[in-house]
C-alpha cells in the first residue's frame, strides 16, 4: 500500500462480529480512512477492508469479522488468499494454455461471461472457474454442445445438492457409454487396418512379375528405319518378356529391363525433371487442382467407355506431369493394348507397379523415352490420351508432341485429352516464357490445342470446360497471383482429307 498513490477515500462498513468469550453476535459500523490505489475498483477495495477487519480490538475486546456477501464469495476468497481477480484476455488465455481466439470463441458461445470494461473484457475468478470446468469437460471428450448444456445445468442449479449432482453423474455415465462404444469402433478400425497391412505385405511377398506381353512384339518397330527388331539374351517368364537386348539392322538399339522398354532419345529433347508420383510433387499440388484432375480423368473415362476398345491400341505419352488413365483401367476392357511413355525412369517404374497391382493380366507396354521417337509401328495407335501431356511437353520443347506421334496414328485415330490455359496477355503467360524460353508459341493460351491440331491435320470435335482454379499450387511454377487457371476437355479426330 505504501507504493500506491496517496488518494484517500472513506467507507462505511457494516460488520457482523462476536466476542471471543460469547456466542452472541452483534453488529456495528466502522468508518475507516484508507489509502486506496486509484485503479482499484470499489468491490476490490471493499474486500480489502474486510481483510483489515478480520481481527480488530475495540475497547480491549477481540472481535472477529465475518463477511456474508454470498454473490461475491468466490472473489472474497480470492482477495483473502492474495489471488488476482481480473485478467485481460491475453493473460487469461496464457494461464489456460489456449489461444486468444479460443477464449474469444468461448466468450461468444456464452461459456465465459467476462466483465465489459470500455473496449475490452476482463476475466474474473468466476471465468477462471468456468474455464477450468470447461477444460476438464473437454479432456473427458465432451463436445461443445454438450459442454453448453452442462454449463446451463451448473449455472441454474449451482450443483449444490445431491439431486443436482445426480443429474450431472447421469451425463457423465452417458458420456462414458458413448466413449466405450467409440473405443469399440476404434478397435475394429485398428483390426481392419492390420488386415490391410497384412494383405499389402502378402502382395509384396508374392512379387508378381510382369513384362512386355508376347502379343505386343508385332507392335514393336525401329523408329529410324521402321523395320522389325531382333531380340537377344531374352528372359521370358510365362507370357512376359522381362529382359532382352533389342537391335535393328540399321544400328538402332534399345533394351528391355524389368519389363520396361528403354528407348534412346534421337534428339536433344528436354525432359521434365519432376514427376507426378514424387512426394515433393504431390505436396506442391493443391486440393483444388487435384479435384480438377479428378474431373478430367472422369471426362476421359466417359468417352473411352463409349468407344469400342477390344484389341485397340491406346497410347498415353509424356506421363511425367499427370497420368489419368490408370485409375480407370479396372473399368476398361482387359483385351485392349495399352502403351505408357515417360521420360522419368522412376515414374514409369512406379506406374508399372501400380498397374500390376490393379490388374497384372493387362497387356501393357512401358517405354522410357523423352524425344517421343517411340519404337512402335506406324499406323498402329487407335487412341491417344493427352493428360496435359501436350501442354507439358511444349513447355520444355518448341515442338507440338503430335508432330512426332502422328506417324503412329491410323486414319480414324481419336485423341481424348485435357488442356489448360489462361486468358491472353496474363502475367502467368509472361512468366511462363521467362521460366521456359523454349516453350512453343501459344502454349497455355485458349487457341493452343486447336491451332496445332489443325497443323497436324486433326480437328476438334468436342470441347467441354472442366473448371478453373486461382490456386493450382507451386507445381505450376508460372502461375501468378489470383489469375484463373482453366482446364478443358477435348476430343479430336484425324481429318478425312489428310
Amino acid at each position: 500500500m505504501k507504493d500506491m498513490p496517496n488518494k484517500t477515500r472513506c467507507a462505511k462498513v457494516s460488520v457482523r462480529s462476536r466476542r471471543v468469550s460469547s456466542n452472541k453476535y452483534s453488529s456495528f459500523f466502522v468508518v475507516l480512512k484508507l489509502f486506496w490505489p486509484v485503479w482499484s475498483e470499489p468491490v476490490t477495495a471493499f474486500l480489502r477492508l474486510l481483510k483489515k477487519l478480520s481481527s480488530i480490538v475495540v475497547g480491549g475486546l477481540i472481535y472477529r469479522a465475518t463477511a456474508y456477501f454470498e454473490p461475491f464469495s468466490t472473489k472474497v476468497r480470492s482477495i483473502l488468499q492474495g489471488r488476482t481477480t481480473h485478467m485481460k484476455i491475453g493473460l487469461f488465455a496464457k494461464k489456460f494454455n489456449v489461444s486468444v481466439d479460443t477464449v474469444r470463441y468461448y466468450t461468444s458461445l456464452g461459456f465465459l461471461i467476462p466483465i465489459k470494461k470500455e473496449s475490452y473484457y476482463e476475466y474474473d475468478q468466476t471465468c477462471e472457474d468456468d474455464m477450468a470446468f470447461i477444460t476438464q469437460l473437454k479432456s473427458l471428450h465432451f463436445t461443445l454442445n454438450e459442454i453448453d448444456n452442462i454449463l446451463k445445468v451448473k449455472r441454474v442449479t449451482l450443483l449444490r445438492d445431491l439431486d443436482d449432482w445426480e443429474r450431472f453423474v447421469q451425463l457423465l455415465a452417458a458420456k462414458k457409454d458413448e466413449l466405450a462404444a467409440e473405443i469399440a469402433r476404434l478397435y475394429e478400425a485398428m483390426s481392419n487396418i492390420d488386415t490391410i497391412i497384412e494383405s499389402v505385405h502378402h502382395k509384396k511377398e508374392e512379387k508378381t512379375v510382369t513384362g512386355i506381353s508376347l502379343s505386343l512384339i508385332p507392335l514393336l518397330r525401329c523408329p529410324v528405319c521402321f523395320g522389325p527388331f531382333q531380340l537377344q539374351n531374352t528372359l521370358i517368364l510365362q507370357e512376359w518378356i522381362v529382359d532382352a537386348s533389342v537391335h535393328c539392322e540399321c544400328g538402332y538399339g534399345a533394351r528391355i529391363e524389368g519389363g520396361i522398354l528403354y528407348a534412346p532419345n534421337l534428339d536433344d529433347s528436354i525432359e521434365n525433371s519432376a514427376y507426378l508420383y514424387e512426394p515433393k510433387t504431390v505436396a506442391e499440388v493443391t486440393t483444388e487442382l487435384t479435384r480438377l484432375m479428378e474431373k478430367s480423368g472422369l471426362f476421359i473415362y466417359q468417352l473411352l467407355k463409349k468407344a469400342p476398345l477390344t484389341n485397340k491400341v491406346i497410347l498415353e505419352p509424356s506421363i511425367d506431369t499427370f497420368v489419368l488413365l490408370p485409375k480407370y483401367l479396372h473399368l476398361l476392357p482387359d483385351d485392349a493394348l495399352y502403351i505408357f511413355c515417360g521420360s522419368n525412369q522412376e515414374m514409369v517404374e512406379k506406374l508399372k507397379g501400380k498397374i500390376t497391382y490393379i490388374n497384372p493380366k493387362l497387356k501393357v507396354l512401358y517405354i522410357v523415352n523423352t524425344s517421343l521417337h517411340l519404337p512402335i509401328a506406324n499406323n498402329s495407335v487407335d487412341y491417344i490420351i493427352d493428360s496435359l501431356s501436350f501442354n507439358d511437353y511444349a513447355l520444355f520443347n518448341p515442338v507440338f508432341p503430335l508432330t512426332k506421334l502422328s506417324r503412329h496414328c491410323k486414319d480414324d485415330t481419336s485423341i481424348i485429352g485435357i488442356f489448360s490455359h489462361y486468358k491472353k496477355g496474363t502475367k502467368s503467360i509472361q512468366k511462363m516464357y521467362e521460366l521456359y524460353p523454349n516453350a512453343l508459341p501459344l502454349n497455355f493460351e485458349k487457341g493452343f490445342i486447336q491451332t496445332h491440331m489443325e497443323i497436324c491435320h486433326f480437328e476438334l470435335v468436342e470441347t467441354i470446360p472442366i473448371g478453373e482454379t486461382k490456386q493450382p499450387g507451386i507445381y505450376i511454377e508460372h502461375h501468378v497471383g489470383e489469375e484463373s487457371f482453366h482446364m478443358e476437355g477435348y476430343m479430336a479426330k484425324k481429318r478425312c482429307d489428310s
